[in-house]
């Protein structure tokens, strides 16, 4: 029995959903909802779940057997009756016996399988197995969805407000080098000075274009799960970042999905194996048909020329029992006692992932929690020191170094506070992923 796993979360995670631009726009939500609706791979895996239903009533079907429509046309060297006649059906006539050298045939023939070794009830169990499993699998496959959507939208309205705080970086870094321009036409600073702000204000300017790059392509990413052609303008998304990180409460891994999937495949594998098994076993097939012979007689029947026919039917059970094949089904259960084997590692596997990916995922989530509030505490102590460089180059008694310097870390720090506040809500979605919640909320 495994034992419970307690997953991580935030309790104190607060999450105010979307600010909306001027009441146009995509939200998060609206996202999710076209995405489910129309991404193809989506529709792929819907179509998976109903073909599974389909295999499952088709082997279903087999228990009752098939009904087959027989004809056949055959040309002899020598006459043949219509049907197999003893010897007193022909004793006072022989040369009324219907005969003929071009013989037809049709009928329907019913067979049914009536013991096959289990193998059809493993088949059926199999088909039915393989149901749940593209059940599963297209579940698993909307919350992926769901992450890599939330994702690449919180990716994309982090990149956003880089590019804003990076457009007022560079606006600053203008007004910097325009009056430091001005000094040096004035002849109060030296061109070395000019050169240094204009080095950083060009640098600036090519992380406003990457930023804006990055936009354009990520947008590109979500539209194409979107089945979009394009990505209009996105929702904000309010996010409250808080102190610390707390547990969550617990949910069963053997509930989970991913972890249902591994244990579906071993039973998959040991009715596998059981099929397997049977070609020990007899097998006992009921075989009914119903018909006609007929064809024009030969020139033996005195009636030569015309056309008789015949009912032909008949019941029978057969019974064929394989005493030995030189290994051959030795080997094909051998084969499928390995795959047994290596489902069953596969399950605990998939358990020992499971619990490493809550575990990263905690410690993604505090990490964020605490480089947001460094990053903050770092923001309030750079813009601080930003003040002082320019009150000190402002009076002279500052090299433009230090002022371009302090700016920078400033911006730094701005950057880092944005990651870490988008991180931090990437990293609730991860979790939702993880304990198969996306879809709830």
């Amino acid at each position: 029995m495994l034992t419970r796993f307690l997953l991580f979360g935030l309790l104190a995670c607060t999450i105010t959903i979307f600010i909306p631009q001027n009441g146009k726009g995509m939200a998060l939500d609206e996202a999710v909802a076209f995405a489910l609706k129309n991404n193809p791979d989506i529709q792929k895996q819907q179509m998976n779940q109903s073909a599974s239903e389909e295999a499952l009533k088709g082997k279903k079907s087999e228990n009752y057997g098939r009904i087959e429509f027989l004809a056949s046309y055959g040309h002899y060297n020598l006459p043949r009756t219509l049907a197999p006649l003893t010897p007193s059906s022909i004793f006072l006539d022989p040369t009324a016996v219907p005969t003929t050298r071009d013989l037809f045939g049709t009928g329907i023939m019913y067979e049914l399988p009536l013991f096959t070794g289990f193998a059809q009830q493993s088949s059926v169990a199999i088909a039915l197995l393989e149901k749940q499993m593209a059940g599963t699998a297209f579940k698993l496959s909307r919350e992926q969805l769901i992450y890599n959507v939330k994702t690449l939208y919180i990716n994309i309205l982090a990149q956003q407000t880089q590019e804003e705080a990076q457009k007022q970086y560079y606006s600053t870094l203008q007004r910097l080098y325009d009056d430091i321009s001005l000094e040096v036409k004035l002849g109060k600073k030296a061109r070395i000075e000019q050169l240094k702000a204009a080095a950083d204000l060009e640098n600036a300017r090519v992380q406003a274009r990457a930023i804006k790059g990055n936009i354009n392509i990520l947008k590109a990413t979500l539209a194409n799960l979107l089945n979009k052609e394009s990505i209009e303008t996105l929702e904000k998304v309010s996010i409250t970042v808080p102190s610390s990180a707390t547990i969550d409460t617990t949910k069963n891994i053997e509930k989970l999905q991913r972890y249902r999937s591994a244990v579906l495949d071993v039973e998959k594998m040991d009715k596998i194996m059981e099929k397997s098994n049977a070609a020990n076993y007899p097998q006992i097939v009921f075989n009914g048909f119903y018909g006609q012979n007929f064809g024009p007689n030969d020139d033996s029947n005195h009636n030569e020329g015309d056309w008789h026919n015949q009912d032909v039917w008949q019941a029978t059970v057969n019974l064929k029992w394989t005493l030995f094949d030189f290994g051959s089904r030795n080997t094909t259960q051998q084969m499928a006692a390995i795959r047994k084997q290596q489902s069953q590692r596969e399950r605990i596997k998939t358990e020992l992932d499971l619990k490493k990916s809550l575990r990263e995922a905690e410690i993604k989530i505090q990490l964020a929690v605490d480089a947001f509030h460094s990053a903050e505490t770092e923001c309030a102590l750079t813009r601080e020191t930003e003040k002082i460089e320019q009150t000190r180059f402002n009076k002279g008694s500052a090299d433009v170094n230090d002022l371009l310097y302090a700016k920078a870390r400033n911006q730094l720090a701005l950057n880092r506070s944005i990651s870490a506040k988008y991180n931090y809500l990437s990293s609730c979605f991860y979790l939702d992923y993880l304990l198969e919640n996306g879809e709830n909320k």
